[in-house]
């Protein structure tokens, strides 16, 4: 087995396992949203062109093309897929954000800003660590602004006791 073959497969195994970890994740979180996030941020876009680079390989080097590239590219292919397919949101019974459900109890606040392109929505989130209880992080989620009323109307409805104009949490 040649350096090339061990890479591919090595790769090909990665992104298997990167692909089946995201489609586990959307099993479980999806029935939860009811306002996806917005589609094409940067990270999408680019995802979407490590795909669409992959395809390209396939087409260029079809005639020496080894059983090692095909499963590198495939496994490429469904990583890619499945990430595409995860989305964070909103819905009744709490946020989505990076694949995991966070209800509304542990919500402190929320707000949103009108940016150019989308809506930002800022969520506060509890601390989980009970060493540090007053600890919490803030999620950002991105929406289409064609979404920005029925989110607004939403979030005041679901959570709109914890309404607080806040800016987002420096790293």
């Amino acid at each position: 087995m040649s350096g090339k073959d061990i890479f591919n497969i090595a790769i090909g195994v990665l992104f298997v396992i990167v692909g089946i970890v995201m489609l586990l994740r959307w099993t479980r979180v999806h029935k939860y949203i009811m306002i996806k996030d917005q589609q094409w941020g940067y990270l999408r876009i680019f995802v979407l062109f490590i795909g669409l680079l992959s395809i390209a390989t396939l087409l260029m080097n079809a005639a020496n093309n080894t059983t090692s590239d095909y499963f590198r590219i495939g496994a490429t292919l469904v990583a890619v897929t499945a990430f595409l397919a995860v989305h964070d949101g909103v819905g009744e019974q709490g946020i989505v954000s990076s694949g995991k459900f966070i209800p509304w109890a542990e919500i402190r606040s929320w707000d949103l800003k009108e940016e150019k392109n989308y809506v930002a929505a800022y969520f506060t989130v509890e601390s989980q660590d009970e060493k540090k209880p007053d600890e919490y992080t803030t999620k950002e989620l991105d929406f289409a602004n064609e979404d920005k009323e029925y989110l607004k109307k939403f979030l005041e409805m679901n959570v709109g006791r914890k309404y607080t104009r806040m800016k987002k949490k420096s790293k």
